[in-house]
């Protein structure tokens, strides 16, 4: 996993080797950890820029959308070639609480759908959070680039 810090050297060295991954054929999942609305559109013009990429931002995680919503993103993205964004994405991030009753179970968004779509797919993954994270060593190795905001 490689951390680079918003509009640091490493990120534009990043930004450089993102039209080679876009021509890539594998799936590649990057965090924005902690960009407010401005940064998300700053970053996604400039990924726009180097890899000439269409971007599809969605909010399905933070709207807690259905499986057929996101099976249908995942296919529509990789038809296109679009880039993913998930903006609100802190649910992924956040401690797992206990499921305390049954009903609360049907409650909840399948992460274990999305996890399986994100590792089917091959394109560009974007998980933006609002609030900065830490990421657990399970989500660490799910990642291939951290790009953290001031």
């Amino acid at each position: 996993m490689l951390i680079v810090d918003y509009q640091s050297k490493s990120y534009h060295r990043f930004l450089n080797d993102m039209p080679q991954i876009a021509d890539h054929k594998t799936r590649f999942l990057i965090t924005f950890n902690g960009a407010n609305e401005n940064d998300l559109a700053a970053a996604s013009a400039d990924l726009v820029a180097y890899t000439e990429n269409k971007i599809v931002n969605t909010t399905a995680i933070g709207d807690k959308a259905s499986e057929e919503t996101v099976t249908k993103l995942f296919h529509d993205a990789r038809c296109s070639r679009n880039t993913l964004i998930f903006e609100n994405a802190d649910l992924l991030f956040n401690k797992k609480t206990a499921v305390k009753k049954s009903h609360e179970r049907d409650n909840g968004f399948n992460l274990n759908n999305l996890f399986k779509s994100i590792a089917k797919h091959n394109g560009i993954v974007i998980l933006a959070t609002e609030k900065k994270q830490i990421l657990s060593a399970s989500m660490s190795t799910k990642m291939d680039v951290v790009v953290r905001f001031k």
